[in-house]
């Protein structure tokens, strides 16, 4: 027997050996590709994403909620994850796609190419079963104008019912039409590195006993001192000190993997001469506590000044003296408080603690 296919005033043939028809998508992962002869978008099944054994931190609670919310809407929803990469957005992304095929027999689309358009859209659309779309890397495959056209999609206003998952390395790069715009992405989540707690769950499971015990706790204070420490790092440098029995510090020395590479944070900035409060021209610093040196402005002690210097900087208006410290100066590092102590031998005491990003605004106090 022969199938005959009619597209437009185009008949095509097949065998029905060759055919296999369905009502449905078959449960599956897939990516769109475009047919430039027949001018028209198609699926390709690939292997299907996996997820490891065992996934620390709160990757699976994120999940559950997200579809859980997906599942309970009429339309489409929204999840933008940002964060550098090996911070574990892709992670959640892959978690969301085996879940929604394991357990509730839902197919994910992966889009790898920037499609966009009223083509790209009703070819969606016509897949009226519920899907998981994945955009891995978003704001590279997307340009600017390429993301605009894609906000009639993130919408919802085709009737049709996609999860939409846009992962971003750069959340900068993200079209601002996108942000607090909960019709169009319902959750946003931010990934700014491995908690302690996340590395000594890791540790304890894959770090080998007498290594876990004695380096584990110097593991989080090296983390804290990162601007953001993902899972890529943790990972190599366990494997390392597993393989040859050494110290974190020892396995980090030929790594990929330095503190001082990482990017400039705001630190609240504080500072002591022999256990008393020094005022400071400005309370916060920039930049990585480990690269360079550190200078800050104190407010000079006119009491131990004497009268000719107190004269001269009468004269210049200068209230204010620059002190410097270096890693040479550094003393105490606390990973669970994010707080970076250096002193020098004047017994001054500089204290820079990671400043946390909030909301502007506290909405328990509305």
């Amino acid at each position: 027997m022969t199938y005959f296919f009619r597209s437009g005033n185009r008949f095509s043939v097949s065998p029905t050996a060759n055919v296999d028809m369905s009502k449905e998508l078959p449960v599956g992962t897939y990516t769109v590709g475009f047919d430039q002869m027949a001018n028209q978008f198609f699926l390709e099944q690939v292997a299907d994403l996996t997820v490891p054994a065992k996934i620390y931190g709160d990757t699976t609670k994120q999940a559950d909620r997200i579809l859980g919310t997906f599942l309970s809407r009429t339309k489409s929803t929204g999840v933008m994850l940002t964060g550098e990469k090996g911070s574990g957005k892709t992670m959640l992304a892959t978690k969301l796609s085996v879940d929604a095929r394991n357990v509730h027999s839902i197919p994910t689309i992966v889009i790898n190419n920037p499609w966009a358009g009223e083509e790209f859209n009703r070819f969606l659309q016509m897949i009226e079963q519920p899907t998981v779309i994945i955009f891995d890397e978003f704001e590279k495959v997307y340009d600017r104008e390429q993301q605009e056209r894609m906000l009639t999609l993130l919408d919802g206003v085709y009737p049709s019912k996609k999860l939409f998952v846009l992962t971003c390395n750069d959340k900068y790069r993200v079209d601002k039409q996108m942000l607090n715009r909960p019709g169009r992405i319902f959750y946003r989540i931010e990934y700014t590195g491995l908690s302690a707690e996340f590395i000594r769950e890791y540790c304890e499971d894959n770090l080998k006993n007498d290594l876990h015990a004695k380096y584990t706790e110097t593991l989080c204070k090296i983390a804290s001192v990162f601007g953001e420490f993902n899972f890529d790092i943790l990972k190599a440098i366990v494997e390392e000190m597993n393989r040859y029995g050494e110290s974190p510090q020892d396995a980090m020395n030929i790594l990929n993997a330095k503190p001082e590479n990482s990017e400039a944070k705001l630190f609240e900035a504080s500072l002591t001469r022999n256990g008393a409060p020094v005022t400071l021209d400005r309370d916060q610093w920039m930049g990585n506590p480990l690269q360079g040196a550190i200078s800050v402005y104190a407010k000079l002690d006119f009491a131990s000044l004497s009268k000719k210097k107190l004269a001269e900087l009468v004269d210049n208006g200068d209230d204010f003296s620059e002190i410097h410290f270096t890693t040479n100066h550094l003393v105490l590092v606390d990973p669970n408080a994010g707080r970076f102590e250096f002193e020098n031998d004047k017994h001054e005491r500089l204290t820079l603690t990671k400043k946390v990003t909030v909301s502007t605004y506290n909405l328990d106090a509305l």
